[in-house]
């Protein structure tokens, strides 16, 4: 059941398990983040999670899933509880700033692996929050 995939990544995402998020996915998974260019394929998605990962530390909260008829596309709406703890480049600096963030994600599942996440977020919001400043 599709549903039931996109249920396990978010819990392998809050257990920051690459190798578990990256079984449930197709090769060429497309990853579309909600600020930047899309990827393809699974290095790609590794590659954005660990630097993700790196700066900032998330987990997920309040998942709500819905779904088309054949469940080929599953819309997902959730809290994200987040740190800003350590800089990134071309971003202000990590000063351990916390956020609450809804955001969205759209999965396509093809064959019963994940093949595209499309993920949606305020970005205006996500940084009044963490740089209120605006320095």
């Amino acid at each position: 059941m599709s549903i039931e995939i996109v249920k396990k990544y978010y819990e392998a995402f809050n257990r920051k398990d690459i190798n578990a998020i990256l079984t449930l996915c197709k090769d060429d998974v497309i990853n579309d983040p909600n600020q930047g260019d899309s990827q393809a394929g699974k290095e790609k998605l590794k590659t954005f999670l660990e630097t993700a990962w790196a700066h900032f530390e998330e987990t997920v909260h309040d998942l709500e899933l819905m779904t088309n008829t054949d469940q080929s596309k599953i819309a997902t709406e959730y809290l994200v509880k987040g740190k800003y703890y350590n800089s990134k480049p071309g971003l202000f600096p990590a000063k351990n700033q916390h956020y609450d963030i809804i955001c969205t994600a759209i999965f396509t599942i093809q064959d019963g692996k994940i093949a595209r996440i499309t993920r949606y977020y305020n970005t205006k919001k996500w940084l009044d929050m963490v740089n209120p400043s605006g320095t």
